[in-house]
């Protein structure tokens, strides 16, 4: 029978860093005990103790980097371990860096080599214990979906794409006669609401997806809540489907669970802390960034005629308009012929060196200026032409929601998704950014953040 605590992913995310710093730090005790033997290995450790803390932070901010706290990945397959035994490796590389840099807190060369080995071997014996007990019986939960209809179907895709998330789908429940003992992708309606105790005990469910998008009964609710009680998750749809995508479905909730999106979001952070982190950090970027910003404008000037910089109103939070800038990635008067219309991939109004300047996003620096106006933010979801709004207002449902956050210079569906060039992308980047708008906080920023610099490095941009 699996454990009565259903392992969502950030839950399964904290059992991955706390075995890594558990590894990290027994292997710091063992590097140290096989160089120098227990009794000085122990007071070489208590010497150099804030040394092996900035080691620990290192190797769990590489593998960050490295996403190798994405449960989803099978840490069995050759090309995680490979991952895993590559930023191992680059956490050696920086950390043999920042202690040549910072030369009191270097540690002896045989306990770092020793130290280096064990740690990545460890790593890759914990990644495969971990992927090898999401397997077993004991980690799986047994799921049951109320409701065969849309937004059933919905999240039994996402529970199958989310093949480390535990979750096994049993079967639905729906009290439409026509769907009983039909299968839906291979999963079986198995009852009505009437036989809801008998298929959760003869299934042994452990939780049970609400994924009803009409009025449901008063008798259902009821159940429900008596389940909940005694032990079994009782969650719903959009919930869930938050848990396993980072999305929210908007084209499953209703007006109410939208509106207290917005207004449960984090005033404190939101509001005071988030604006003043980030002024500050935008300074602090601009004035460091001002030699690659001229290397840039010269590369502009001398490629293609017209101006260096491009500015462009768009909307802002709340619907206030401002001026965008950015370095002209695109030939002059570009939009004269066509009007405004979405860049595309191989965009031919795109220049040579815009081609490269996107692909790095580093077309999009200058907008530190707009960051440090107020006008946006480091994070957010992305500022939008005002036709495209209107656009985007009339075909997907709450699209207005996004300007309840300031705009941002980078944002989740930025690095959760491509470039969107037409309306079903759009909506699919709208939920990654209901997404950020409900769950803004320091944590998500900082995730954001080493993603946004994983792109740069690795030119995902457009």
């Amino acid at each position: 029978m699996p454990i009565k605590s259903f392992n969502y992913p950030i839950l399964k995310q904290i059992i991955l860093i706390v075995g890594d710093v558990v590894i990290i730090n027994s292997s710091i005790f063992l590097s140290a005990i096989i160089r120098l033997g227990l009794d000085v290995g122990w007071d070489y450790i208590k010497s150099n103790l804030l040394s092996f803390m900035l080691t620990s932070g290192v190797f769990v901010f590489t593998f960050s980097f490295a996403e190798l706290y994405d449960t989803r990945r099978n840490f069995k397959s050759i090309g995680n371990i490979i991952t895993v035994t590559f930023a191992s490796a680059s956490a050696f590389v920086v950390t043999t860096v920042l202690f040549y840099v910072t030369w009191s807190l270097r540690i002896g060369r045989g306990v770092f080599i020793i130290l280096g080995l064990l740690i990545a071997l460890f790593i890759i014996g914990w990644r495969l214990l971990y992927s090898y007990l999401l397997e077993r019986q004991i980690f799986k939960w047994n799921t049951l979906i109320i409701g065969a209809g849309g937004a059933g179907n919905v999240i039994l895709q996402e529970i199958k794409r989310s093949e480390k998330s535990g979750l096994r789908a049993i079967g639905f429940i729906d009290d439409d006669p026509l769907k009983k003992g039909k299968l839906i992708d291979g999963i079986p309606v198995v009852g009505d609401r009437y036989s809801l105790d008998k298929v959760i005990r003869q299934n042994n469910i452990n939780l049970i997806v609400e994924a009803i998008t009409h009025e449901k009964p008063a008798d259902l609710i009821k159940a429900l809540i008596d389940y909940s009680r005694h032990g079994i998750d009782v969650i719903d749809m959009p919930t869930m489907y938050e848990r396993l995508t980072g999305k929210i479905p908007f084209k499953y909730i209703k007006d109410v669970w939208m509106s207290q999106l917005v207004i449960n979001k984090s005033r404190l952070y939101g509001k005071i802390v988030k604006p003043i982190i980030e002024v500050f950090s935008a300074l602090i970027l601009f004035v460091l960034l001002i030699p690659i910003m001229g290397i840039i404008s010269l590369l502009v000037k001398v490629s293609s005629r017209g101006r260096v910089f491009y500015t462009q109103e768009r909307v802002g939070r709340y619907g206030k308009k401002f001026m965008i800038i950015k370095f002209r990635t695109m030939r002059e008067n570009a939009e004269s012929d066509t009007g405004a219309v979405y860049t595309t991939d191989k965009d031919p109004r795109v220049t040579k060196v815009g081609k490269f300047l996107r692909k790095w996003r580093l077309d999009e620096i200058p907008q530190l200026l707009n960051v440090i106006k107020g006008d946006m933010s480091l994070i957010g979801p992305r500022p939008e032409r005002e036709i495209f709004i209107k656009e985007f207002e009339e075909k997907i449902p709450f699209y207005s929601l996004r300007l309840a956050a300031k705009p941002g210079l980078t944002g989740w569906a930025q690095v959760k998704y491509p470039y969107a060039s037409s309306v079903e992308q759009t909506e699919e980047k709208f939920e990654y950014d209901l997404y950020y708008i409900k769950n803004m906080s320091f944590l998500l920023d900082f995730v954001v953040l080493l993603k946004t610099i994983k792109v740069v490095l690795f030119g995902r941009g457009k």
